[in-house]
This record gives structure tokens, C-alpha cells and sequence, in this order.
């Protein structure tokens, strides 16, 4: 048993049964919603643009501009585009379909599942209460927290808000943060959120703060529960490093952290790609295999065996096993 936001939990509750093999994946404990998701949450994934909503047919005429390969992969680049060419008519779209509570079309795509935003934040909000990692007055801290996905459920779930969890979300890009402050705060007080002007190649590239550097405005031991998806996937090997230190320090004894990857077991796996990935890493550096060079954040795999020295490093320990996956799950956690 572990002490988690007062109450004890059983470890067996957090875990569940894994793959035995890394790429044998149980799709059956993959929700319907979430392997839409995931079809479409990225270019690397797949067209970011391909259907998920099916009332949502007028992106179709738009898509060819993210084909063009400079386009698909320069994040920064296709939400300019975005911005031009479908934020406007979103907007319209967003109002007769009663979902204007989603940000501009051009936030979602920037980071990812652009036409699923609730069946997303839904699909996390379950995995989270299924792990039972969500109790009263917690304090949560959202690492990577974009345009509000998952905020924006976590703010308007009744028993949640019954719960009164405290949540802090922080960006590198402030447009995203600016919305969620807008657009979510006003509907729940106990969730605010922060820009850092963190530096990342693919996200920020006018960050002027080293990712290596930055130190998360909060005291020690100030968190509960700290979420990080689809963070790890997007960091170089000097800032995964600080950041799972950072972890360690924000999160309180019995906390938990949540944290995914793409993991692999030898260069030779990661290079030709894995079919629970549905990507290769043809560049090996170090520890580290990267999807692109031109942009090595756009996708980042681990060494797995590497990963969890730099957790025992930190002061950290892994709530067996790792949850193999489309992302593979770390649950971190501190003892004392």
C-alpha cells in the first residue's frame, strides 16, 4: 500500500496487465475514442487533418496543404496555415455543432486530436479515475497542459468538482495558455495556468529558457498527482534529465506522476520502427532515437533501461510494470 492525497491506495489498483512483449498490444484496453485519437493527433501519427468528426468535412478541403512534407512536419508552419485557412470557418462550424467550448482549430491541431477534443479529455479522465489517482482537494500539476484537452474535462466533471482538486497547468506556448485562461478558468477558480517561456526546437523556438534550466515556480513537495503525456515524447536526452528531477522535487511523498514515452529496447528495434508506435527513429543519439533531424523534437524515443536509472537517480521509484502501449505509461512515484 502507498499513502496517495491522504488515502491509501493499493498498488494493484494503479496497475493492470501489460503486453509481454512490447508490441503485442492489447487493443482491447485501448478505448474506441482514444484509437481514433491517435489515428490523427499528430502528422507524424498520420494526416492531421484525417476525419474524426464526421460532421467536420470541410477540413477535407484544406488537407493537401499538409502534405507537402516541409509543411507536415514544421508544427509552427501548419498552424499559421491553420489560422488562416480554418479558424474561421471552425469558428462557424464550432457554433452550430454547440461545441464553441473547444479552442480555435489552429490550438487543437498545434497539439494534436484537433477534431476529438472531448472524446480525448473523456478517454484520460477515465484512465486517471481507473487508476484511482484523483482525491479530495489533490493537487495536480499538468506538465505540457496545451490548449486545456484534458483541463477542460477535469474542470467541468461534476465529481471531480465535488473533489475540489486544485490543478496548475504550464505551457511553452502562450497562445494555448492564454485560452485556457480565458476559457477555462472562469469555469472552475481552482484551475489556473502559466506560459513558460521554455525553449523547444519543434514548439517554442523563441523560448528564451533553456528546457535544462527552467525551474518549475513551486515549492517542494507541492504536488499530488503531476501529469506529463506527450511530453517525454517531445524532449532531447538533457532535458528529460532535469525534468524528471524537477518531478522529484515537486511531488509530495506518495504522490504520483504520469508519464509517457516511446520506449524501445535496442537501436537496431527503434530504427525500423515499432508497430505499437506506428513510427521509426531512424536517428540514434545516445540514449535517444529521434523521428527527424531537421526537427529531433517532433518525436523523441528512450532507451527504456536508461529512463528508469535517470528515475533512480532522481530519488524516484516506477509502480511496476510499464504499460506498454500507442505511448508507453510510467507511473512515478515518492516514498518519502
Amino acid at each position: 500500500m502507498l499513502e496517495f492525497g491522504g488515502s491509501p491506495v493499493c498498488i494493484e489498483t494503479i496497475t493492470r496487465p501489460v503486453a509481454e512483449k512490447p508490441d503485442q498490444v492489447h487493443l482491447g484496453d485501448i478505448a474506441p475514442d482514444y484509437r481514433k485519437w491517435v489515428a490523427c493527433r499528430e502528422p507524424l501519427y498520420g494526416d492531421p487533418h484525417a476525419e474524426c468528426c464526421s460532421d467536420l468535412h470541410y477540413y477535407e478541403i484544406f488537407s493537401l496543404l499538409v502534405k507537402i512534407p516541409w509543411l507536415r512536419h514544421n508544427f509552427l508552419a501548419r498552424r499559421w496555415l491553420d489560422r488562416l485557412f480554418l479558424d474561421a470557418p471552425d469558428f462557424v462550424v464550432r457554433v452550430l455543432t454547440h461545441r464553441r467550448h473547444w479552442p480555435p482549430y489552429s490550438q487543437r491541431s498545434f497539439v494534436g486530436g484537433a477534431r476529438a477534443f472531448d472524446q480525448v479529455g473523456a478517454w484520460f479522465l477515465g484512465e486517471l479515475q481507473g487508476l484511482g489517482l484523483f482525491s479530495q482537494g489533490i493537487q495536480v500539476l499538468d506538465i505540457g497542459c496545451g490548449c486545456g484537452r484534458l483541463a477542460y474535462t477535469l474542470a467541468t466533471d461534476a465529481a471531480l468538482r465535488e473533489l475540489q482538486i486544485v490543478y496548475t497547468g504550464m505551457d511553452v506556448d502562450r497562445a494555448s495558455i492564454h485560452w485556457c485562461e480565458r476559457s477555462i478558468s472562469p469555469q472552475n477558480p481552482r484551475f489556473t495556468f502559466y506560459h513558460a517561456d521554455c525553449y523547444n526546437a519543434s514548439y517554442n523556438p523563441r523560448g528564451t529558457i533553456a528546457a535544462a534550466n527552467y525551474r518549475f515556480p513551486h515549492a517542494n513537495a507541492s504536488f499530488q498527482l503531476i501529469l506529463l503525456t506527450s511530453i517525454c515524447t517531445h524532449v532531447l536526452e538533457q532535458d528529460l534529465r532535469h525534468y524528471i528531477d524537477e518531478v522529484a522535487r515537486l511531488l509530495a511523498p506518495g504522490g504520483v506522476a504520469y508519464a509517457t514515452f516511446f520506449f524501445y529496447d535496442t537501436s537496431e528495434t527503434v530504427t525500423s520502427g515499432s508497430a505499437r508506435h506506428g513510427i521509426a527513429f531512424p536517428f540514434v543519439r545516445g540514449h535517444s532515437a529521434v523521428n527527424r533531424q531537421d526537427f529531433p523534437t517532433n518525436a523523441v524515443a528512450y532507451d527504456e533501461a536508461f529512463v528508469r536509472e535517470l528515475v533512480r537517480q532522481a530519488g524516484l521509484q516506477v509502480i511496476e510494470p510499464t504499460r506498454y502501449g500507442v505511448q508507453d505509461v510510467l507511473l512515478l512515484t515518492r516514498t518519502n
